[in-house]
C-alpha cells in the first residue's frame, strides 16, 4: 500500500551491539551495549512539488543519550527550469573527502550514530537555487541551531555537560551561499557560511569535573573540487575564515589511485591518500590538525555483495595514530550486516581531541533488514 501512497518509500530495521575494550573510561562503565534502530524513508512527487520525509529512531540498552528520535527530512521542493524553493528540515552534504569533510557545514553531526561526523542531524532551511549552463548557484537560510547531544560513549575523557554556552549569547543557525561549477573533467564550488560552528570547544570545568561545550560564531570562505584524470582522482576541501577575532586556514588535499593488483579476486581497489591541516591548534573542530590519512576501499563478491573501507591517520606533530575499519556484507536483497572497529593507537596530551578518545576502541556490529 505505501508504494501506492508514495513514489518512492523504502525503510531500514537494524539490531546492533557495541563492545568497548576498555571495561571503564573516567565517565561510565558500561562496555557492552545492545540497541534497535529504524529509519523510514519516503518520497512524493505532485507536478512541480516534490515532498520528501525521513525519520530516524534509535534505542539502546545502556546508553540514555542513545534513545532518540530525529526527523532527517522533512521538506518540500518547488522547482521548475530556472528556479528551485525548498523550505522544511532536509540533510545538506557539502564535501569531495573520505576522511574529514572540512567544508561541510550546514548541518549539525549526529556523534550519537557516528564518530566521524558523516552522519548529520536535520536541520531547518529555506532555499532558493537557480541552474545555469554548467552549475548552479544556491542561497540558504537557517532559521536554527541545533547543539550537539553527546552520548555516554565514546567519552571525550570527561563527561560532556548538558548546559551549553554561546558566544556573545548568539545561536543562530546561519546562512550560506553556494555556487558549483562543471568543467570537463572538473568539478567544483565556491561557498560562503556564517552562523554558529557546529562543533564545540570543549571547555574543562575542574571543580564541575565535566566539559562544558562552548558554540563560536564563524564566518567561511568554502572550496571543494573534483579533478577526475584517467587514472587518479584529485580532491580539495578548503575552508578560510574568522573566529574570535582570528583568521584561520584548514583544508584537505587528496589523492585517489585505482589499482587491479588483485584483479582475480577484487574488480578494482582504491587507494586513498590525504593530508589535513588546520591552524586553529586547540580549537579545531577534528583531531586532523597535520595529519596525513591513507586507507582503501573495494568492492567484493560476485555481484559487489560486500565492500570494506579502512583509514589510519598519523599525526606529523604529535605522532597521534588512529585507525578506522568499515565492513559490509549483502546476505540477500534485503538484509545485510554491518561492522565497525574505531582504535586510538596512540595519542599525545597535546592533541586533546584524539587523545581524549584513548580508552574508547569499540566494535559495532548491526544486522539490517531493509525494504
Amino acid at each position: 500500500m505505501a508504494n501506492n501512497l508514495f513514489d518512492d518509500f523504502n525503510a531500514d530495521l537494524a539490531t546492533n551491539g557495541r563492545y568497548y575494550f576498555e571495561e571503564k573510561s573516567e565517565a561510565v562503565s558500561d562496555q557492552l551495549s545492545g540497541g534497535i534502530r529504524v529509519e523510514a524513508k519516503l518520497k512524493y512527487a505532485l507536478e512541480k512539488l516534490t515532498f520528501n520525509g525521513e525519520i530516524f529512531t534509535n534505542w539502546d540498552s545502556m546508553d540514555n543519550a542513545r534513545r532518540y528520535t530525529d526527523i532527517r527530512k522533512a521538506n518540500v521542493y518547488f522547482s521548475n527550469s530556472k528556479i528551485t524553493l525548498g523550505a522544511g528540515v532536509d540533510t545538506f552534504f557539502w564535501g569531495v573527502s573520505e576522511s574529514i569533510n572540512v567544508v561541510n557545514v550546514l548541518n549539525q553531526s549526529d556523534l550519537r550514530e557516528s564518530l566521524d561526523g558523516k552522519v548529520k542531524l536535520g536541520q531547518t532551511f529555506i532555499s532558493m537555487s537557480h541552474p545555469f549552463s554548467n552549475g548552479e548557484f544556491s542561497i540558504y537560510f537557517l532559521p536554527e541551531f541545533r547543539p550537539i547531544d553527546f552520548p555516554e560513549r565514546p567519552a571525550f575523557g570527561l563527561p560532556v555537560s548538558e548546559k551549553n554556552v554561546y558566544e556573545n549569547n548568539e545561536k543562530e543557525g546561519g546562512f550560506a551561499t553556494r555556487a558549483l561549477f562543471y568543467f570537463s573533467d572538473y568539478e567544483f564550488a565556491v561557498s560562503y557560511f556564517e552562523g554558529t560552528r557546529r562543533s564545540p570547544i570543549l571547555i574543562p570545568q575542574v571543580n564541575l569535573k565535566e566539559l562544558l561545550p562552548y558554540y563560536i560564531q564563524t564566518k567561511n570562505v568554502l572550496l571543494d573540487g573534483v579533478y577526475l584524470a584517467d587514472d587518479f582522482t584529485l580532491k580539495l576541501e578548503a575552508k578560510f575564515g574568522k573566529e574570535r577575532e582570528s583568521a584561520f586556514t584548514t583544508s584537505n588535499i587528496g589523492i585517489e589511485y585505482p589499482s587491479y593488483i588483485l584483479e582475480d579476486y577484487i574488480d578494482e581497489i582504491i587507494f586513498i591518500a590525504e593530508y589535513v591541516f588546520d591552524d586553529r591548534g586547540i580549537t579545531a573542530e577534528t583531531h586532523g590538525q597535520n595529519d596525513i590519512f591513507i586507507g582503501a576501499k573495494f568492492d567484493f563478491g560476485e555481484t559487489n555483495q560486500g565492500n570494506i573501507r579502512f583509514l589510519y591517520s598519523y599525526d606529523l606533530d604529535n605522532k597521534g595514530q588512529y585507525l578506522e575499519l568499515n565492513y559490509q556484507y549483502r546476505l540477500s536483497d534485503y538484509v545485510r550486516y554491518k561492522f565497525k572497529f574505531i582504535s586510538v593507537l596512540d595519542s599525545s596530551p597535546e592533541d586533546q581531541r584524539l587523545h581524549a578518545l584513548r580508552k574508547e576502541e569499540f566494535v559495532k556490529l548491526s544486522i539490517h533488514y531493509a525494504f
